[in-house]
């Protein structure tokens, strides 16, 4: 950080701020189904994920930790949190934090959250990203009395629990648009008579049909080169812009191919009419495989290789089919037609064979109004997030700097 120290602050290292306490190295005989939970970095990422526990009689205070205590995890997954749920007994590659007196708790979570890349950057010697002990004892921060780190800390904290509050909504609101789309899909819309189908059960008055029934054409991605790219001209469509919830997300660096390419390849240009997918997926996993998205701007663009994109006829709402790519049956059908071990994809002519529910058209686009609603809660908090995510790193940087001070009373 900054050697200016603003009036009344102390230029001091890490290290003089705290007591950083390494986890206990556990061996796997170590491990049982009893006792206290070893907190690892898998369960910094995610609290309530699975652990081994360790039932033995010599765990030091070091290593145990409590609710509000701090934890660092300096090795992979670099984050500095304030633990908020059950006790458990520290696994190394984490510091147990122990504040100096005169310094904020709190205070010192979120700076070491707002250092941590910095820290990495200084630990030199390793391809994998990690922080160590000694770089604590070089890396210098302008301090504050403690009264004012309080306020800072309590300023910070307010916005991330807006960001966390926010996040709980949108997890709900995803959880609400899973439970809708199953019961829609299998019951749908004030049906009363059903019938079993190869799909599960459903509405007496549904079909159970192939893609290929529905697509009056259908294009493939271009091989682009670094000189067909352009400063304008097509929008390209990535494999990254097909997002779950129907959308395609060019975000706002776009890429463009040039006019020219566009012209002599037209085979690969498409636009609002056409639906979007993905055949192919560099992550073994394949987990945007068949995503499916609609284009909403009115204009051309050309699509990359490994994105696919068909015209529907006037029995399918592309909405409608976007919205079932996001439901788990789907996602497992992606996942069995996979082939590849480098770039996964999916076979085209294997693609256009899936076979789907399919409503009349009208139901069909009562399903899409209900989800989209959802959608449109889902996105307009996601923007939220990232506004205030915005707003915590400018307040940040403003705050833990000195640029802007803050009344003590």
């Amino acid at each position: 950080m900054s050697e200016s120290v603003p009036e009344g602050w102390e230029l001091e290292p890490l290290s003089a701020l705290a007591d950083y306490h390494n986890g206990r190295a556990f061996k796997p005989e170590d491990w049982s189904t009893n006792g206290l939970p070893i907190l690892r970095i898998a369960q910094i990422n995610d609290p309530f994920r699975e652990t081994d526990c360790y039932q033995g009689s010599d765990i030091l205070d070091k290593h145990l930790i409590r609710k509000g205590d701090l934890v660092f995890s300096w090795s992979a997954t670099l984050k500095a949190i304030l633990w908020g749920h059950y006790d458990a007994v520290l696994n190394q590659h984490i510091f147990k934090v122990v504040e100096k007196p005169n310094v904020s708790r709190s205070f010192l979570q979120q700076l070491l959250e707002y250092s941590i890349e910095k820290l990495a950057a200084s630990s030199h010697g390793s391809t994998m990203k990690h922080i160590k002990k000694g770089v604590l004892d070089e890396f210098h921060c302008p301090i504050p009395p403690s009264a004012e780190q309080k306020k800072i800390a309590s300023i910070l904290t307010s916005v991330d629990d807006v960001i966390e509050a926010t996040q709980r909504q949108i997890d709900k609101l995803q959880d609400l648009k899973k439970a809708t789309m199953n019961e829609l899909l299998t019951k749908g819309i004030g049906h009363t008579e059903f019938k079993d189908s190869e799909l599960g059960r459903i509405p007496k008055s549904w079909e159970v049909l192939p893609l290929s029934a529905f697509v009056l054409n259908h294009k493939g991605g271009a091989a682009l080169k670094p000189t067909d790219f352009a400063s304008e001209g097509f929008p390209v469509i990535p494999k990254k812009a097909l997002q779950f919830g129907g959308t395609v997300n060019l975000g706002e660096k776009r890429t463009y191919c040039s006019l020219d390419f566009a012209k002599r390849n037209k085979t690969h240009v498409v636009n609002s009419d056409y639906t979007i997918a993905t055949l192919r997926d560099l992550v073994p996993s394949g987990p945007s495989i068949g995503l499916l998205g609609v284009l909403e701007e009115p204009a051309e663009f050309i699509l990359a290789q490994g994105v696919y994109g068909f015209r529907l006829n006037d029995k399918l709402d592309n909405w409608y089919l976007a919205y079932v790519s996001n439901t788990d049956w789907y996602r497992k059908i992606m996942r069995n037609m996979m082939v590849g071990s480098t770039q996964v994809h999916i076979r085209t002519s294997e693609f256009l064979e899936i076979k789907i529910p399919v409503p009349p058209l009208s139901e069909q686009k009562k399903f899409s109004k209900i989800i989209g609603a959802i959608e449109a809660l889902i996105r307009s908090k996601n923007g939220l997030v990232e506004q205030m995510k915005s707003l915590k790193k400018s307040l940040t940087q403003d705050l833990l700097t000195g640029k802007m001070r803050v009344k003590v009373n």
